[in-house]
């Protein structure tokens, strides 16, 4: 990922815990375990 790209992520994670109610909070679980996934996944390799 690029820094551009992990900049964006993080503004949008940031704009993202403004939002509050259960589709944001399954927003940010599905966030959490898609990096959670890339990061087992290259330690792996």
């Amino acid at each position: 990922m690029t820094v551009e790209k992990q900049r964006e992520v993080i503004r949008l994670w940031n704009e993202l815990r403004k939002v509050e109610g259960p589709a944001a909070e399954e927003l940010r679980i599905q966030i959490l375990e898609c990096f959670s996934a890339k990061g087992k996944g290259k330690r792996a390799a």
